[in-house]
């Protein structure tokens, strides 16, 4: 049997093609689909780098700059935007696909199929923080639709801020994403995907909080 990935389908009829992917012996579109979110990432990124968003530490100083300094820092944010997105890319798709497969008796490539949702899902997050960054000034991590926002009234820590800012309306429905399934393409305990599941993305958002706390400091000792 050949199953033809459609993304938009694995959302709304999931459960009809979750079972065709299930029974398949043939993938096809992955390649295609795998560029496309490549594309669409990068595209993602350089628009809200073009827009300005997040470019804070090289405005901080930019009395002291040149016209060609400025010009040449705002080259190298934009190459760094490209680079992030293809290691958030390479990362979604294919790391976290690695740890799922470790502890699920599931196909690697069924699983990275299935990470290209949540990718999908991420991107529209991400478009989400333009208009609140450029219309509201909320940066991402007190975003409406997180609890960064929450988080803030009973802590002054950065860090625990910047953790339940990346919890978000959207993180929450990717976990249920991948928990249904996760329940319905391997034989494992539903009990014990939703504690992968959730273990995992307590790493990253943990991890998140930390390179969010770290990043001015990390770009001033590279530069």
């Amino acid at each position: 049997m050949a199953y033809s990935v459609n993304l938009i389908k694995l959302f709304t009829r999931r459960e009809d093609h979750l079972f065709k992917l299930n029974e398949a012996e043939r993938i096809r579109n992955v390649w295609n689909l795998l560029f496309f979110l490549l594309v669409l990432t990068i595209l993602t990124y350089v628009w809200t780098a073009w827009l300005g968003l997040g470019t804070d530490a090289i405005s901080a100083n930019m009395t002291d700059l040149n016209r060609v300094e400025y010009e040449m820092r705002k080259a190298w944010f934009l190459l760094g935007r490209v680079s992030f997105a293809i290691l958030l890319f390479l990362f979604i798709i294919f790391i976290s696909s690695f740890f799922f497969w470790l502890f699920n008796n599931v196909s690697y490539k069924k699983l990275f199929i299935l990470q290209m949702n949540v990718l999908l899902v991420m991107l529209v997050e991400r478009i989400t923080w333009i208009p609140l960054m450029t219309f509201a000034g909320l940066d991402w991590y007190v975003s409406p639709l997180s609890f960064g926002v929450i988080a803030s009234y009973f802590t002054t820590i950065d860090w625990v801020i910047y953790f339940f800012g990346a919890i978000s309306i959207f993180q929450l429905f990717i976990i249920w994403y991948q928990v249904k399934c996760l329940s319905w393409l391997s034989k494992t305990k539903i009990g014990w995907v939703w504690v992968g599941v959730v273990f995992w993305h307590l790493l990253l958002w943990a991890g998140t909080a930390a390179l969010t706390k770290y990043d001015l400091y990390l770009l001033y000792l590279i530069r």
